[in-house]
């Protein structure tokens, strides 16, 4: 009798542990998942209304050319239906160079994973898979005129354990210590790890719509997951599913704080969820830069917090690619309209010139840093003081003033001196965020 008593509880315990983990803030075992539409507006506006895309890539990477230029093609047609191909006269050229493609071998550890009672949990064999690929491009007229150019990079990084689940995007189960597939719909394709003729085409798309965004209207279906609490974030969850992302943002925002920081990281990554959506509806392009703003800011919350939580990562992502376009749409129309206004302004240049000493003239105005701001030169020290990009980071998102020069030269000292592209994506979206605080 004894011995089943102590079998009864240890039973209890098990049960539990489920029971506490279900009921705590987190993605579930169900997920709830909701549909973002995202509408990225183009940075530049090709001429007329015909393409031709024409890809080149050295021999190692030949068999990748025509792969592309189907597919950037195929995108370019589905966001702009305007468009038309024409292989001999076309209005504007998309010229892409394959620069470097990476599929390295995968790299296989193992682990002891957490044992509950007297059995030993097996030894388990992790698969991590990693892959890049970087295409530079350039838009031209049929003049020959540039319309935009840049260089983009697709990357993979995921791990997967002896059974193909990936241990990244799983989901915890409490009583053996390891991960469970969601069994059910299209999520098993996500777990599983993927070919390398998968890996190929996820990089492809990837590069493709980095390139697309540049100069069509994109138009993005992504799937998101909500985390689930009974109560606020719960009903916060019906709200959004149904689409009143105003209402269950002032649901989620309005739900009580959990005081331990790590659960509710959980309530702040669905406000950052609802602000994403809210951005991605939005008409006005100074108004989706807020929502994109205050999601950011949630989600860099939700993630220090609680670093370990692998679905806090991607959306931070996601929102600093749109960040970074919206800043740069920002940018491209204010050159235009300073070179609208460039006749104009050299008329009242030459005007003031001709009143103004020449000493007081070749004497340019500058704006002194204050010292408490955080620079390069600060964000350089930290990094070559041995401090990890997760710290150097939030320091990044929580400086009272940061001053950063993101200037090509800018960029280029920092990475020489280490700053790794972590970090310089936090600085470019602390800018971001700055220029709408301004606003």
């Amino acid at each position: 009798m004894k011995i089943r008593s102590i079998e009864f509880m240890g039973s209890l315990a098990v049960l539990s542990l489920c029971s506490l983990h279900l009921n705590a803030q987190s993605f579930g075992a169900t997920k709830e998942k909701v549909v973002l539409q995202r509408k990225l507006p183009a940075l530049a506006h090709l001429s007329g209304s015909s393409i031709k895309v024409k890809v080149t890539a050295h021999k190692e990477q030949a068999d990748l050319s025509p792969d592309l230029e189907a597919q950037l093609e195929t995108e370019l047609l589905k966001n702009d239906p305007h468009l038309t191909t024409s292989e001999n006269n076309p209005s504007s050229v998309i010229l892409c160079e394959i620069t470097d493609y990476s599929h390295p071998r995968p790299i296989v550890t193992t682990q002891q994973p957490l044992s509950i009672g007297k059995k030993p949990a097996k030894i388990q064999t992790n698969t991590r898979i990693t892959g890049s690929l970087s295409v530079s491009f350039q838009a031209k007229s049929a003049g020959g005129q540039t319309l935009t150019s840049d260089n983009v990079t697709a990357k993979y990084d995921e791990t997967f354990d002896s059974s193909g689940n990936d241990i990244s995007h799983g989901i915890m189960n409490s009583v053996n210590g390891g991960w469970k597939k969601i069994t059910g719909g299209g999520s098993n394709e996500q777990l599983s790890p993927p070919t390398d003729a998968e890996l190929r085409s996820r990089l492809l798309n990837d590069v493709v719509r980095q390139i697309a965004s540049h100069v069509v209207t994109t138009h993005e279906i992504i799937e998101v997951f909500l985390a689930k609490q009974k109560g606020p974030l719960d009903d916060g969850d019906k709200e959004a599913t149904a689409g009143l992302w105003q209402r269950a943002l002032e649901t989620y925002e309005t739900a009580p704080q959990l005081p331990k920081p790590q659960d509710d990281a959980y309530r702040l990554y669905n406000i950052g969820v609802a602000y994403e959506a809210l951005a991605y509806k939005a008409e006005d392009q100074k108004a989706a830069m807020k929502f994109l703003d205050e999601a950011a800011i949630n989600y860099g919350k939700a993630i220090d917090a609680k670093p370990a939580e692998k679905y806090f990562l991607e959306p931070q992502k996601r929102i600093e690619t749109a960040i970074a376009h919206y800043k740069r749409l920002e940018d491209e129309e204010g050159e235009k309209a300073r070179a609208a206004g460039a006749g104009k302004g050299r008329k009242q240049e030459e005007a003031q010139a001709a009143n103004t000493s020449p000493e007081h003239a070749a004497t340019p105005m500058t704006k002194p840093t204050d010292p408490k701001a955080l620079t390069n030169e600060k964000v350089i020290a930290m990094v070559k003081a041995g401090l990890d990009d997760d710290t150097v980071a939030q320091t990044i998102r929580t400086a009272k003033l940061a001053r950063f020069d993101l200037s090509a030269n800018g960029l280029q000292a920092l990475s020489t001196n280490g700053v790794s592209d972590q970090l310089l994506k936090a600085m470019k979206a602390r800018v971001a965020r700055s220029s709408l605080a301004a606003k």
